[in-house]
């Protein structure tokens, strides 16, 4: 062969393909700017007290908040541990997995409404108790109603088309704890199938946990500033 004749790939359809998928991530991350969770619509949001998730809103998701709810007449927030719906929890495994992933969006909740300066006191109701002389205070619940590892060897073959993706469902209850009442309800969605190598199970929810905590408090900053939920 000629010094300058341009080499051949060695190997089959399989190991050409397996060459493609690098540049295929590489492609969508120029085009996109992004590889990692992405936010998506709810799906069938259940809603509580009486509120129903069904406004749009570009950080929160869907949200539903009743008439009259002010953040701001609130200076203490508690947030509880959330749990996973059973539909989500096939065996132990999957139970340990899910006490791992609720335990990270808690932290992140925790951490980012403590950053966020809404109010002047953020409770972790999972190491503390509720405090008893401190007035007027929001509690906020939530489930993790979807929670899907998806499959790492479908993202590294086909992530860029959907393929293999993680999926994670966040609903939130905010209760005005000294009357029980519930004052908003909100559901987040996010799904994540690019990543280097389809990337980890964990990773990807973690990240989806931790956006959802970021956005969420971001709406909460915008309704203390008058704003309504907008898209």
């Amino acid at each position: 062969m000629s010094p300058d004749a341009p080499e051949r790939v060695k190997g089959g359809p399989l190991v050409r393909f397996r060459f493609a998928v690098p540049l295929v991530v590489l492609a969508l991350v120029g085009l996109t700017g992004c590889v990692g969770a992405q936010q998506v619509r709810p799906d069938n949001p259940r809603g509580a007290g009486g509120l129903v998730p069904s406004v749009d809103d570009k950080d929160a998701g869907l949200v539903g908040v009743a008439p009259n709810f002010d953040v701001k007449a609130y200076r203490v927030v508690a947030v509880a541990p959330f749990t996973v719906s059973e539909s989500e929890i096939k065996d132990e495994g999957d139970r340990r997995f899910a006490d791992k992933m609720t335990g990270y969006l808690h932290t992140q909740l925790v951490r980012r409404l403590t950053e966020s300066g809404l109010f002047t006191r953020v409770v972790n109701l999972g190491a503390a108790e509720m405090p008893k002389d401190a007035g007027h205070i929001l509690r906020l619940d939530g489930e993790i109603t979807r929670l899907g590892r998806g499959s790492q060897v479908a993202r590294y073959f086909a992530g860029a088309y959907g393929a293999g993706a993680t999926r994670a469902q966040i609903e939130t209850r905010f209760v005005d704890v000294p009357t029980g009442r519930i004052v908003m309800v909100t559901a987040d969605r996010r799904k994540a199938s690019v990543g280097w190598f389809g990337g980890d199970d964990d990773a990807h929810l973690e990240e989806s946990f931790d956006d959802a905590a970021r956005d969420l408090t971001k709406f909460l900053t915008r309704l203390s500033r008058g704003e309504s939920p907008a898209k």
